[in-house]
């Protein structure tokens, strides 16, 4: 390193700056990688036990997936949840009868745009969605971009995981009529 006046700043030689940019950059590359490392141990997988999952709906009243609950639908985005709306809308008595629960994953949406738009659509849905609204709450539930997951559980013990791509899927996996 060389000392230069008060007004200018420490030099580093070129091969020393690149060893520092080398070390940085794979630091980087470690901490970016520890969450994605960290989700993928920690997804709940068949014979895992679902954690007791308690949100509120579009009315803000309580949605509990506990032990009593059969079958967990859910939506980790916005085209997931487009599919079960499609779905599940005029169908909403299977919920009901199959010991359902519907939960959706709006942690990352704009509150405002939650509050404008997003609340006032889903009150219109006759059927209740639990509305996660925070990420780590279903952080360790299975997924895939775009498709709804649908976990079959039995005593909050997972025995079955699915993914279903569209509403045909859902309702010939859950036995309604298109």
């Amino acid at each position: 390193m060389t000392h230069r006046s008060a007004s200018s700043f420490l030099a580093l030689s070129p091969s020393t700056a690149r060893r520092q940019a080398l070390r940085a950059g794979a630091a980087l590359l470690a901490v970016a990688l520890l969450p994605a490392a960290g989700a993928a141990e920690s997804e709940l997988a068949v014979g895992s036990a679902l954690p007791p999952l308690s949100v509120n709906d579009q009315f803000d009243r309580p949605v509990v997936v506990d032990v009593g609950t059969r079958l967990v639908l859910f939506a980790a985005d916005k085209a997931a949840g487009d599919v079960a709306t499609e779905a599940l809308k005029a169908h909403p008595d299977v919920l009901a009868q199959q010991r359902l629960v519907y939960v959706a994953d709006i942690s990352g949406m704009p509150a405002v745009i939650t509050r404008m738009f997003a609340l006032p659509k889903m009150r219109d849905l006759p059927f209740p969605v639990g509305l996660v609204r925070d990420a780590q709450l279903t952080a360790a539930l299975p997924r895939k971009a775009g498709m709804l997951t649908l976990m079959v559980l039995e005593g909050g013990t997972v025995r079955g995981i699915e993914y279903l791509p569209d509403a045909a899927a859902v309702r010939s996996r859950l036995g309604i009529a298109s």
